[in-house]
Parts: C-alpha cells; sequence; structure tokens
C-alpha cells in the first residue's frame, strides 16, 4: 500500500489531529505535529494557538513536560466522540488495513484482533463483476456451489454487491435457477464470456424490498442482565430497530445466532426479533406478470 504524504493536509486537518489526541490520548505536542504532517516548529505553533482560540477551554500547558494537556472541561468542538470509530481504526491498525501514517491514534494499549480466515478475491474476476453491472451486462462464469460436488459454468446478471461481514458477494440473476441470487466472488473460479441482457434489476424485488428488524431482549432474563443488553446492542425504549433487505436477512441472522423457527429461550444470544411473525418469511411485492417476463428469460 502507497503511504500518503501528509504534507498534503491543511490547518483544518490538523487542528482535528490535536483536538483527537487531546480527546482520547489526554495530551498532545509540537512535536507530534512536526512527526505526523511534515511541518515546521513554527507552523505546529500556529495549529497550536489556533486550537486555543477555538476551544480554550479544552486544553492546559503543563510546563514540567512541555506539553498540552486536556482539562476536565474538555469538550470536542470539532471532532466526533465515537468509541465505534475509535474501536475501527485501533482494529484497522492492527490487522494492517490501514497504514500508520493514516492514523491520528499515537499511543494505543496491547491489542489483540482475531482475524477470521479471508475469502481472497481475484481483482481481474472483481472487474469484470463490476464493469457487467456498470454495462448492464451477462457474464458467463465458472462457480463453484457449495451444494454440488463439481463447479459449473452458468450465465448471470450481476447488479449489486453485498457483503456478511465475512465475504463478498454478487447479487446477480442466475440462468440456471432462473431466479435472483448471492454468488460468493471467491468462488467463481472463471469468467469466460459476456452478453447483452434484457434482464432488469429492478425486478429484484428481494434485493428492492427492506423490512425493517426490532430486536429486543430475550424474555426470560433478570433485570440486571436485560439492562446488559439493551447497553451491549445500543437500544432506546428497550429496542432496536434495523432497516435491511430482504435479501440479507439471512446474513444478519446468521451473524447473530438467530433462528426464527427456533424458540429464543433456547438460543444462545440474549435477543430476540420482536416482529419475527412477519419476517418469516417476509411479505414482498408481486411483480406483474408482463415485467417478470421481461426480467426472467425463462419463466
Amino acid at each position: 500500500m502507497i503511504e500518503q504524504k501528509t504534507t498534503r493536509w491543511g490547518q483544518e486537518r490538523r487542528l482535528e489531529f490535536i483536538e483527537f489526541r487531546l480527546l482520547w490520548e489526554r495530551r498532545v505536542n509540537r512535536g507530534e505535529l512536526v512527526d505526523f504532517f511534515g511541518i515546521s516548529i513554527q507552523q505546529a505553533s500556529v495549529d497550536l494557538a489556533q486550537y486555543i482560540r477555538l476551544a480554550p477551554q479544552n486544553l492546559e500547558y503543563d510546563r514540567s513536560e512541555k506539553t498540552y494537556k486536556a482539562t476536565s472541561a474538555f469538550q470536542p468542538r470539532i471532532t466526533s466522540d465515537d468509541a465505534k470509530a475509535w474501536l475501527g481504526q485501533l482494529q484497522s491498525l492492527e490487522i494492517g488495513s490501514i497504514p500508520k501514517s493514516m492514523s491520528f491514534m499515537g499511543w494505543t494499549p496491547p491489542t489483540e484482533v482475531v482475524e477470521f480466515p479471508s475469502r481472497e478475491v481475484a481483482s481481474s474476476t472483481l472487474r469484470q463483476i463490476l464493469w457487467a453491472v456498470q454495462d448492464c451486462m451477462e457474464i458467463q462464469v465458472r462457480y463453484q456451489s457449495m451444494t454440488r460436488p463439481e463447479s459449473s459454468v452458468r450465465w448471470i446478471r450481476p447488479h449489486a454487491l453485498a457483503s456478511d461481514g465475512g465475504r463478498w458477494h454478487a447479487r446477480a440473476w442466475c440462468s440456471e435457477s432462473d431466479e435472483f441470487r448471492d454468488f460468493v466472488i471467491s468462488r467463481i473460479e472463471a469468467i469466460y464470456d459476456r452478453r447483452a441482457s434484457i434482464v432488469e434489476p429492478q425486478h429484484d424485488a428481494k434485493w428492492l424490498t427492506e423490512v425493517e428488524v426490532i430486536f429486543r431482549p430475550q424474555q426470560g432474563l433478570t433485570k440486571a442482565q436485560h439492562d446488559a443488553v439493551l447497553r451491549d446492542f445500543g437500544m432506546k425504549d428497550g429496542e432496536r430497530r434495523i432497516k435491511k433487505r430482504v435479501a440479507l436477512l439471512f446474513y444478519l441472522f446468521r451473524q447473530l445466532q438467530i433462528d426464527l423457527n427456533v424458540s429464543p429461550i433456547s438460543r444462545i444470544q440474549p435477543i430476540e426479533v420482536a416482529n419475527a411473525a412477519e419476517l418469516n418469511p417476509p411479505v414482498l411485492p408481486a411483480t406483474p406478470h408482463h415485467q417478470l417476463m421481461k426480467g426472467n428469460k425463462n419463466v
């Protein structure tokens, strides 16, 4: 990965750096600005002076340590106090998905991230899928499904990408099954040809239809457990609502270890779906017959 030259960043970005360090590490000094941005000591002093004008209550100078420290009255003015973003950045640094020069983090605690085996996606395969989406084309692929022992050749018309958190899929109409399905990109072994398509993505009802999933703490928890679940899942008024495409509900429930056909009390996960009856299966809009014929060759 090519590291971006940080000297291109302007003062606004340097002010964000100052506040980030104060917010999460409680201190910042001129040397850190010089080292990170490749600026002069004089420019670092100007930037700190500008931040002091913006938020004088946020920092004070410690002469013994020659550094600025966050005060007890500190309140972020130009950055977001977002724990999720901070932890996401820490994880990205730990697994090497971003270089150190792109992160405002200086000090970090001892950290270990459990990485699941990644699915390798060939760049040439991804490009051809993207081009097929752009050009409204079908591509002929050799695909290894887990429902059959050997790979097979079929035509697909990809129109979107989706991630289940661990794998990337191409959402596509399949000539063999005569319906829209998800294809794990890493299981596409080869792409042979492409052709014009009459399949229209707007007929993929499962992709276009969004439903609201209402999560709540599982019944039977103690009050302490119930309150812990509310905090864990960021629930408000006793529930958490998430809008999701119907095509992706399977992955959402799999990640959360939820089976709508199994009693909540028998699950490991301490949450349940309050509107399970509406989602099992979700009601999809009917597709007029003439539209279905236009979007599905073999009907």
